[in-house]
Parts: structure tokens; sequence; C-alpha cells
């Protein structure tokens, strides 16, 4: 899917405080700045892994964009903040205090 049929899909998703999409200009795996447009809550998470995390969020996107094949930067980094998430959750790691629920 292309960033404009990936911004489609966001705004189709149920209205719900932390789903509103945002875009934000990160450099790519070029070191170009791009246009990346992720729910709120997936920023949020994005921003506690460089604070709290001390993640390297800029090679993080950069690898992500490596490995990005067809999708879009905003629908992989989309997938990868999921997947971090998920793994930290199997690992009982830490997560954001608003996360804890999942």
């Amino acid at each position: 899917m292309d960033q404009f049929e990936f911004e489609k899909y966001l705004d189709s998703q149920p209205k719900l405080s932390g789903t509103e999409a945002v875009g934000r200009f990160v450099k790519n795996a070029f070191g170009m700045e791009e246009r990346v447009v992720l729910p709120d809550s997936y920023w949020r998470y994005v921003d506690w892994l460089e604070g709290e995390q001390n993640t390297d969020v800029a090679a993080y996107i950069a690898d992500c964009d490596k490995e990005r094949g067809e999708a879009t930067l905003s629908e992989n980094l989309m997938h990868w903040v999921y997947y971090d998430m998920m793994e930290r959750k199997r690992a009982y790691e830490p997560l954001p205090d608003w996360l804890k629920f999942i």
C-alpha cells in the first residue's frame, strides 16, 4: 500500500483517544527527511523508547527503513513498534505505565 492508502486506512479506524493519525518528519535510511504518519499512541511509545529506554530512535527508524520492502516507512514502522511492544510484554520487559493493559 502506498502512503496515501496507508493514511486513508488510519483515518478509517475507530476514533478513540490515541488513535489520531499524527505525522512527523524523520530521517530515513538515506538521511533524508521523510514524513511518517502513525497513530498518536505509537508516537508516544516511540518517545518513551527514546526517553525512558535510551533507544537510539534515529537508528531504529533507519534500520526499519532499510527493511521495509514494498511497504511505506510509516506502515513498516507501525509494524516494528507493535512488534516491539508485544516482544517486551512476552519477555516481561518494561512498558510505559499507560500501556500496561495489553
